[in-house]
């Protein structure tokens, strides 16, 4: 799964989702593919995760957040980009936990 997270951020990768965010598109595809592969993350059995793993997931929901004002401005809805940011975060929060 990590060489797949690693696609999605590339930007040798046309079809990257956060490769085209940046360039001001919302992939619903590319959104979908990103969602399934945070649900196949599992660290519960880890004490300890790599640091290339911690810098592709804490970033997604910064990220997005970055972009809003321009997919916006291209048409996107902010609802609809609020939701996949909130659903991004939800999924990272169960997959890393919460300060306790």
């Amino acid at each position: 799964p990590l060489s797949l997270l690693e696609k999605e951020w590339s930007m040798d990768n046309e079809q990257a989702f956060f490769v085209l965010l940046r360039e001001r598109i919302f992939s619903e595809s590319g959104f979908e593919r990103v969602l399934d592969l945070l649900y196949s993350i599992d660290f519960s059995s880890q004490t300890m995760i790599d640091r290339r793993w911690v810098a592709l997931l804490w970033y997604m929901p910064i990220f997005i957040e970055q972009q809003m004002e321009g997919l916006v401005y291209q048409g996107a809805k902010k609802e609809k980009l609020e939701h996949a940011r909130c659903k991004i975060v939800n999924r990272l929060e169960e997959i890393l936990g919460l300060p306790q």
